[in-house]
């Protein structure tokens, strides 16, 4: 687990930001994150996974009860 500022972050967050200092401005890092959550998003599908990231969730209706999915709402 990794603490910033009060926010404790899950395992695969910790990992991105120990890797922060490496991207030496927040643009460039979260332009890593982004990359890193892209490819991980196609790893997944290689374990039945899909992974949706949007700016606003699904609604429950519109979500594919068949995949196994994980959605991701980003402001």
């Amino acid at each position: 687990m990794w603490t910033d500022e009060e926010k404790t972050y899950g395992e695969l967050m910790s990992f991105l930001l120990q890797r922060r200092r490496h991207h030496g401005t927040d643009d460039r890092f979260r332009a890593y994150i982004a990359e890193s959550v892209q490819v991980l998003a196609r790893d997944l599908r290689d374990f039945g996974l899909e992974v949706a990231i949007e700016k606003r969730p699904p609604r429950p209706a519109v979500r594919r009860p068949e995949l196994k999915s994980l959605h991701v709402g980003c402001e």
